[in-house]
This record gives C-alpha cells, sequence and structure tokens, in this order.
C-alpha cells in the first residue's frame, strides 16, 4: 500500500460509515497493477473487521456475454432461477424485470445488516449490467449499502467509462490510481528488499514508471537471481538483465494477442521507448494503415500508448524485455536496419548512430564499412556522434587490416571536433608510432596539432605545425589544415605579430587559399586586432569573416567569426548588434565542438544578462553554457561563463562559491582561449582581493600588468576593469601600475574616440589614478551598464568624503546605492551602507517582507546573509568583514537567528543552511 495511503482511507471510512447506516459508492479505476486489488483486499479486510456483509465479484472477457453476471456471482443467486422468476411474456423486458429481481435480493441482504458489495474489472462488464449499476445504487440510497466498482484504465473507451462518470456526476467519490511518486517507488523496493535502492537500481526501477506490481516483481526477481547486492543497507546491481519474472509478465502478455502485433512490438522494442508509426511501417515494409489493427490490440492491453507525436511503450521494463527476449543477432540486424532508414533520410545523428553501434559485429567488414559512412557524413553537423561511430569501427578493425589507417585519421579528426582532445592526442600519437604513407602521417599530425592547441598546450601545437608546413611537395588539402592549425596554436599563445604576419600572407593571396582557411585568416587577424586595442579595424575584419563564412558548411567554420563578433560587440555593450549578429548565425553554430576560441550563445547571453543586473538570468544561461562541455572534462569548461558565475557569487557576497568556480580555471593551459584567460585571471584576482586584500591580487595580476600595453583584451571584457585595476594598484601602494592601467585606458579611447564604452572606462580609470571628480563625473553619467555606474559613483562619493563634501558624498554614494540594489549587488550595497554611516547617514539596509514569526522563513534577508556565510565556516569577524558590519552586529544576528530557528549551535545552523541553500539562492534584498 505504499503512496496509496489516502487512497486506502477511504476505503476504510466507506466501511466505516455503511456500518453505521451511510451508503456512498466509491469509483476506483487506474491501469493494470495500479494497486485496485490491494485496495479491494482492504475493504474486505474491513468489512470483516466492522461486521459488514461482502458481496464481491469480478468481471471478465466472457462476462460481456452473459448479462449480469457480475452482480449475480456476487449475490449468489442463480441465473436460471432468476430468468424462470422473471420470464417470459415480453423477452424484450427481460433486462429491466432481471435488475429489479436483482434489487429484491440485494434488499433482502440489506435487511439483514450493512453490506458492501465491491465488483472489479468492469471494463469487461456486460451492458445490462451497467444499466443496472446506474440506477440500483440510486434506488437503494436508503439502505446502509455502499458499492465499489473498478474499472481499467485508461484504456479503450467503453460504457464502463459512461457509467463512471453518470455516478460521479451524481455524487459518487472517483479515484484515480495514478503511478507512484519517487519516495514511495524508493520505500515500496525497501519494503520488498529489505534495503535502501541505490542509485542503479532506482534507474532500473525508473521503467516501471511507478507501477506497484511491476516494481514488486521487479524486486522479487532481482533477489530470485541474485542480482543484487546489499551492503551497508544499500542494495546495488550485479547485473543489468531483466529478471525472468518481468520476462514472464511480458510472455504472458504477448501470448494474447494476435502473431502481426507480437511481430510489432518486438520490432518497435528495438527502436526505443517512443517510435513513429511511420518508422514502424517501413521496417515491417507495410504501410501504417495496415499495422491499425495490430496498433489497436497494443493499446487496449495497454502495452503501448498514444503521445502527441508518437507511439510508446507504456513501461520501460516492458520493453527491454520484450527487446532481452530476441536473439542477439535478430536484435543487432533490426538495429542496424533502422540505423539505415535513419541515415538514408537524415533522421537525428545521435539516434541514428546509436542504432548503428548496436548493430556492429567485430570483423563485419560490411558494417564497419557503414559506421565509416557514418561518420563521415556526420562529422560536419554532429562530431559527438561521428566521434563514437568512427571510434567503435577503429576499436573493432583486425591489427593489419587495411582499413585501420583511414579509420584512425577519421576517428583522430572526429575525436578533436568533438572536444575529447586527450582522446585525440592518445590516438594520433599511438597511430603515428605506426609506418604508413606521408600523407597519412600528415594528416595525422595536423589534426594532433589541432587538438594539442585547443587543449591549451599551443606551444606544442605550434611546433607540431610549423613542422608539418615546412615539408615539401605536401598535398594542398593537408596544407590548408595546418596552416588553420597554426593559426590557432599562434593565436593561443598570444603571439600576435606572427599571427598578424600568417594571417595577412594569407590574405594578401586570399583567391588561392581555401575559404575555411581565408576565415581562419580573418578571424585571427581581428583577434590580435582587438587585442591591440584597434578595434575598428576588428570589427570590420569579423565582419568580413562572416560574410566569407554564410554559406560555408558545418566543418569549415573553425574559427566561429558570428560568435567572435557578437562578442565584440557585447564588449562594446552594443547588445542588439549582437543578438542580430547572433540570429544570423548558422544553426548548428552551438552543435558544434569547442572548435576556436568564440563564446557560445548562451555564454554572450549570460554576459548580457550579467551587464543588465539579471543575476538569476546570467547564472541560468552560464549554467547552460557549461553544461554543453560538462561532460568534456575540465580542459574544455568555458572560461567565460566561468567568470560570469564567480562575478554573480561575489556581488552576492558568496565568497566561496566565487572561489569554487574560479579555481575550475586555475590551471591557465586549460584555457580555450588565451585572451579570454586573462579576463578570468583578472576576476580570480578580484576574487582574491575581496578575501584576502590587494597585495595578493596584485601577485596574481603581476603578468597582466606586465603586458597590458602589448594585449589589451582585459581592459575591453568589462568596462569597469580599468578602474579596478587602478584602484586595486593604489589600494597597494602601486602607483606605477595604478598609472599603467589608467594610461592604456586613455589610449584605447584616443585610438577609438567613437565608442562611449572605451570613454567612460578611461574615465573611471584616470578619475581614480588622479583623484579628479570630474573624470568620475564624466563615468558615473556615461558608463552604459548600471552597476558599472554605481562603481564609478562609489568612487566619486569615496573621494567626495576624504576631500570633506560631505553633501556631494551622500547624494553620490544614495545613487551607487539604488544602481547597485537594481542590479542585485549585496556585497556592494553592505559597502556603501557602511560608508554612509561613516558619514553618519543610516539608511534602510534590507527590504521590508513579510515573514513568519519563526523558522527559516521569519529570518531577515541580513540574518539569512549571515546564516549562510557562517555555514561556510567564517568565523564572526570573517563574516563582518564580507558584510561590511561589525563583529558585535554579527554576534547579535547570530543570537535573532538562534532563537528563531529555536537552535543554540553554529553546527546546527550549519545543517539549516545547507538544506535551505539547495532550493533558493542568497538573498539579496
Amino acid at each position: 500500500m505504499r503512496g496509496r495511503v489516502r487512497e486506502q482511507q477511504v476505503v476504510l471510512d466507506l466501511v466505516r460509515n455503511v456500518r453505521n447506516g451511510r451508503g456512498g459508492v466509491l469509483l476506483i479505476e487506474g491501469e493494470a497493477g495500479m494497486g485496485r486489488s490491494l485496495l479491494l483486499s482492504a475493504a474486505a479486510g474491513a468489512a470483516e473487521t466492522e461486521g459488514v456483509s461482502l458481496a464481491a465479484a469480478a468481471a471478465d472477457r466472457l462476462s460481456q456475454f452473459m448479462p449480469l453476471q457480475p452482480l449475480l456471482v456476487a449475490l449468489r443467486e442463480s441465473p436460471a432461477t432468476l430468468a424462470d422468476e422473471a420470464s417470459p411474456r415480453n423477452i424484450a423486458s427481460l433486462p429491466i424485470r432481471l435488475a429489479g429481481t436483482l434489487r429484491a435480493s440485494l434488499e433482502r441482504r440489506v435487511s439483514a445488516g450493512p453490506l458492501l458489495v465491491s465488483l472489479d474489472d468492469l471494463q469487461w462488464a456486460d451492458p445490462t449490467t451497467l444499466q443496472a449499476l446506474r440506477t440500483l445504487p440510486r434506488q437503494l440510497a436508503p439502505y446502509p449499502l455502499s458499492w465499489i466498482l473498478t474499472r481499467r484504465a485508461p484504456g479503450p473507451e467503453n460504457e464502463a467509462g459512461l457509467l463512471f462518470d453518470l455516478l460521479e456526476s451524481g455524487g459518487a467519490t472517483r479515484i484515480h490510481l495514478r503511478p507512484l511518486g519517487d519516495d514511495a517507488v524508493a520505500g515500496l523496493i525497501t519494503d520488498a528488499l529489505g534495503a535502501m535502492p541505490g542509485p542503479d537500481l532506482l534507474v532500473m526501477a525508473e521503467g516501471a514508471a511507478g507501477n506497484p506490481l511491476m516494481l514488486t516483481e521487479l524486486a522479487a526477481g532481482l533477489l530470485d537471481e541474485n542480482a543484487l547486492i546489499i551492503r551497508d543497507g544499500r542494495a546495488s546491481l550485479t547485473s543489468a538483465c531483466m529478471p525472468g519474472r518481468i520476462q514472464a509478465v511480458v510472455r504472458n502478455t504477448l501470448t494474447q494477442l494476435g502473431t502481426q502485433t507480437r511481430q510489432l512490438l518486438e520490432m518497435a522494442a528495438v527502436l526505443g521507448r517512443s517510435f513513429q508509426l511511420e518508422e514502424a511501417a517501413e521496417m515491417l515494409g507495410a504501410s501504417p494503415a495496415a499495422l491499425l489493427p495490430c496498433v489497436h490490440e497494443a493499446l487496449d492491453t495497454q502495452v503501448l500508448a498514444a503521445t502527441r507525436d508518437a507511439l510508446a511503450f507504456r513501461h520501460e521494463l516492458i520493453r527491454q524485455a520484450i527487446c532481452e527476449s530476441l536473439p542477439l543477432p535478430v536484435r543487432q540486424a533490426l538495429h542496424g536496419q533502422f540505423g539505415d532508414i535513419l541515415l538514408s533520410r537524415g533522421g537525428p545523428a545521435a539516434l541514428a548512430a546509436a542504432h548503428l553501434l548496436s548493430s556492429v559485429r567485430s570483423g563485419d567488414s560490411r558494417t564497419l564499412a557503414k559506421l565509416d559512412r557514418a561518420a563521415a557524413e556526420f562529422l560536419p553537423s554532429s562530431p559527438a556522434s561521428a566521434a563514437d561511430l568512427a571510434a567503435r569501427a577503429l576499436e573493432l578493425t583486425p591489427p593489419g587490416n587495411p582499413e585501420i589507417l583511414a579509420r584512425s585519421v577519421t576517428a583522430a579528426d572526429a575525436l578533436t571536433a568533438a572536444g575529447r582532445l586527450e582522446e585525440a592526442v592518445q590516438l594520433t600519437r599511438s597511430a603515428l608510432l605506426i609506418p604508413q604513407p606521408a600523407v597519412t602521417s600528415a594528416r595525422l599530425r595536423c589534426t594532433l596539432s589541432s587538438a594539442l592547441s585547443m587543449s591549451g598546450q599551443a606551444d606544442e601545437a605550434m611546433i607540431e605545425a610549423g613542422h608539418l608546413l615546412a615539408e615539401p611537395r605536401l598535398p594542398s588539402e593537408v596544407h590548408a589544415d595546418a596552416t588553420i592549425a597554426l593559426l590557432q596554436a599562434l593565436t593561443g599563445l598570444r603571439d600576435n605579430r606572427r599571427a598578424s604576419k600568417l594571417a595577412e600572407a594569407i590574405l594578401a593571396r586570399r583567391d588561392e587559399e581555401r575559404a575555411d582557411v581565408v576565415i581562419a585568416a580573418l578571424a585571427a587577424l581581428a583577434t590580435t586586432r582587438w587585442d591591440a586595442g584597434r578595434l575598428a579595424d576588428a570589427l570590420n575584419l569579423s565582419a568580413d569573416a562572416v560574410r566569407h563564412a554564410t554559406g560555408q558548411p558545418p566543418g569549415v567554420l573553425h574559427f566561429r567569426p558570428h560568435m567572435f563578433l557578437a562578442s565584440r560587440l557585447v564588449d562594446l555593450r552594443r547588445f542588439g548588434e549582437a543578438r542580430a549578429v547572433m540570429r544570423t548565425a548558422p544553426n548548428h553554430i552551438d552543435t558544434l565542438g569547442p572548435i576556436g576560441w568564440s563564446a557560445t550563445s548562451a555564454t554572450l547571453h549570460a554576459r548580457m544578462a550579467l551587464a543588465a543586473g539579471r543575476l538569476d538570468d546570467a547564472v541560468a544561461a552560464a549554467e547552460a553554457a557549461l553544461g554543453r562541455t560538462r561532460t568534456l572534462g575540465p580542459s574544455l569548461r568555458d572560461p567565460a561563463a566561468l567568470a560570469v558565475l564567480a562575478t554573480v557569487a561575489l556581488r552576492r557576497g558568496d565568497l566561496n562559491a566565487a572561489a569554487h568556480h574560479m579555481g575550475n580555471t586555475t590551471q591557465r593551459s586549460h584555457f580555450r582561449s588565451a585572451y579570454l584567460g586573462t579576463w578570468g585571471t583578472v576576476v580570480s584576482a578580484q576574487v582574491d582581493e575581496a578575501r584576502n586584500g590587494p597585495r595578493p591580487a596584485l601577485d596574481m595580476l603581476a603578468d597582466v600588468y606586465a603586458h597590458l600595453r602589448e594585449h589589451r583584451f582585459p581592459l575591453l571584457c568589462d568596462p569597469a576593469c580599468a578602474a579596478w585595476l587602478t584602484r586595486t594598484a593604489l589600494a597597494a601602494g602601486d602607483q606605477q601600475r595604478a598609472q599603467l592601467a589608467a594610461a592604456v585606458a586613455d589610449e584605447i579611447t584616443h585610438s577609438n574616440p567613437e565608442q562611449p564604452v572605451t570613454a567612460a572606462s578611461a574615465a573611471h580609470a584616470r578619475g581614480i589614478c588622479d583623484r579628479d571628480p570630474s573624470r568620475l563625473q564624466e563615468a558615473a553619467s556615461g558608463h552604459p551598464d548600471r552597476w558599472a555606474r554605481a562603481s564609478a559613483a562609489e568612487d566619486l562619493g569615496t573621494l567626495l568624503t576624504a576631500g570633506g563634501n560631505r553633501r556631494g558624498a551622500i547624494a553620490c554614494l544614495d545613487r551607487a546605492l539604488d544602481d547597485y540594489a537594481g542590479t542585485d549587488a549585496a556585497r556592494d550595497v553592505a559597502r556603501v551602507h557602511r560608508r554612509l554611516r561613516r558619514l553618519g547617514v543610516r539608511r534602510r539596509h534590507w527590504a521590508a517582507e513579510s515573514r513568519s514569526a519563526s523558522g527559516w522563513g521569519s529570518l531577515t534577508g541580513t540574518e539569512r546573509t549571515v546564516s549562510k556565510l557562517v555555514a561556510q565556516g567564517l568565523t564572526n569577524q570573517q563574516v563582518a568583514h564580507q558584510m561590511f558590519i561589525s563583529g558585535h552586529t554579527v554576534a547579535f544576528h547570530l543570537r535573532q537567528i538562534f532563537r528563531k530557528l529555536d537552535i543554540c549551535s553554529r553546527v546546527e545552523l550549519t545543517r539549516i543552511a545547507v538544506e535551505h541553500a539547495q532550493h533558493q539562492p542568497l538573498d539579496n534584498s
């Protein structure tokens, strides 16, 4: 009865009510195995306990041809006797007279005491029975008589469904037994096994779709076959094979079906949990219309269900059992047939690849050739699927087979394009140890260079590509690929001089070069120009690359110029133009592996949301960007997305989370882009400065400051970066580095006078460096995003405070406070509040909200923030530092928190805070 407590109580209440003279009607419906029989058993037991007489029966398929059979059996009446009593003048009135005789029989039974009539499986009942049940409950309502009627649903619509609707409209209680929830499923399995189910067992149990009977059979079958290991009170699978009990349930179901329906289900089980009728028809060499009788039979017996778009197996366990009942060669042949169909009509690459991989047999040259063809076809648009196919084909190729060299090249290319770089490097290096033709060796070395470059080993990549290009008589195709690989390596090394020289040489002879080489050269040159602060040149080159890329196949776009141009427009806060460029990008742009150095659309949306102060949206988009590469390992984590997450955490005051995000980018060699990596370094330093002060942050930024004149990328990623570099250097007592940051920002502005973003950035940095209020006022008015304006206003307020202009300082700090609050920047809000308090001004720190008197919901925003910082292990003084309040204030808040939560220790507070952190973000009100 797991998960059926409410339904069981309804049944018990019905029995108790009839014992007390109050009758009623209870309707129970649900698919087979959902617990109807258990509830009827509970009703029978309760009736016996309460002294209620029971009349119970169940309809079956034959009942459809026997009038009133379920009622007659329940009341133990003879059909022949009733017929004799009711006969014989008007045969047409026989059903009515039989029902009248049954009513008299029921009245006699109920006169002796309360009665419960229980009728199961009424979907099989004859029309006369259903007609009688429509009238008898109403006619006998004054008596101590209750009814429990059940039917199987969902199923084919019939008169039983109409009866239930009519009875419910007349006041009957209706229960629909739905699938068990996750907790009930886990509890049921625990009851059956005497141990909690482990993750693997829960995954298998999901195939039962919450059906209690299927779950019970699954647990019993796994025990019967010793397919479980129970250790420390947890049950885990030792075999993924379907238990014999489930196989028996499936066999019993299939034997009730016609031959053609069984054939349809066996074939469909190979296709997957859901399938299109057209696919099934093509596999069977029939028309969809010819399969309709089979489909209806499968739906009627509830093996299949119809969704909006497809047919689906109602239970994954049944589908798996049907599939496993087929001999392995048969399954492989069916997988191969369906894979061919998907491949021929351009079906989903991942699905086609999965079926083709399931069809392959070692040494089967025909099937391996099929994998070769599919891998080549999927590589441009679905490198992940191509990599799976090519790697499997290579794995199954016997040593010495002449196809092994070509398959090595294909697998290396596919693995690189899919972002499985460690595998690609290992494969190519292993393959290069084997003697092979020069062309094959060159292609492998070219792929090795690309894989090394993308995995952060740009120096090795450059050497490999350079040696390759130095070889005489290199085939033109390989030469082009090696040129792109060298451009990638030089860009990865931030070797702007050599990258520019190579790109300019390519563009000088662009008519002779392959399209993708020209696009790569334009993108590389745009990158170096941007890094040098030549923004107009970079934008023009990027736009040129976009024009060349239009209409090109996916595999050509190594540098993804659309995303690079959109990224630069985001840098300049020209969001409308950035979105327009993103809309013109090819649909496949985000399905490609991590090729090149540009961002994904999700990362750009994250950056735009961050600039607009929509921190929740920024987090969601950044997580989506990371989700695309999470399975590929830390070497391909998107540094821009991580920087966004860290910045959000920093603004919200969660320094541990900020440090955690940037901890994923500590290995500089793993950055996909050395340029974005410098921005990541700045964000890491900002986190370190917040935790440990300016001097450690300055040490971390030594390389950034040293190369700032040559590499200006970090100043352009964030309009407040130049000001922060200047402010941090001054706080650490390093006037020279502060002057450097401000000077480079000025140089960028002078070279790009048409860009308001760079003008505001330079004014902000120069105003801090020279303590110039007019420049800070210019920045506070001109910064394009709200947080940067708040930062400039705060700096101006701080400067006016030092100069004794209290009124002006308060006005500026109030403006900063409003803008910080509008961007959800709780940590910055707290800091400005402290500055205002020092000026004798107290503003409302946390917005008033309706809250309960006790519990987590009763905590104020400040108290929740304190709770979460304490849960991170911070001392009172550390919390005070992060929140810009005194240690005494932290202690006061802790006393209030302990009182409201009715606890007395930090350990208890940590437990509660961690629980709530899983459901809601840090409160920023």
